[in-house]
């Protein structure tokens, strides 16, 4: 039984991975992005384009689409929105994370960012719901 949560746990903290997310000196210009800057609280829809589409992305646009709309739209305290951007930084008031989108290992995932710790990307869109109610 312990080594069945153990890998549900070792499997769950693999799904958000943190590793994708860089801290940065703050003077780090984007290439293709935007910037965030606390205590404003983002969601980010994002697409890695230089993996071939495999299987069905349909699920994570719906997803994302269901949360924009009963979420957004943006305002100064909140920000949610699909992107092509191939990178986003974040800005707290002491520290400064960047991701590279075309660097994440799948297609599609949402980054959010609640203004007051480090990024987390999510890859399941089962999970997004979930995690954007804990910030909203």
């Amino acid at each position: 039984m312990k080594i069945i949560v153990l890998v549900l746990a070792l499997f769950t903290l693999g799904s958000c991975s943190k590793k994708y997310v860089q801290q940065v000196n703050s003077n780090t210009k984007t290439k293709f992005g935007f910037e965030i800057t606390a205590p404003s609280k983002a969601v980010c829809f994002v697409t890695n384009q230089k993996i071939p589409i495999s299987g069905n992305i349909s699920k994570h646009e719906e997803i994302a689409n269901s949360l924009y709309n009963k979420y957004g739209p943006a305002t100064d305290n909140f920000f949610i929105a699909s992107t092509n951007a191939k990178d986003v930084k974040f800005n707290l008031a002491d520290k400064t994370y960047y991701i590279e989108v075309d660097q994440l290992p799948k297609r599609t995932a949402m980054i959010l960012f609640d203004g007051k710790h480090k990024p987390v990307v999510e890859f399941n869109p089962k999970k997004y719901g979930k995690r954007i109610s804990r910030i909203k």
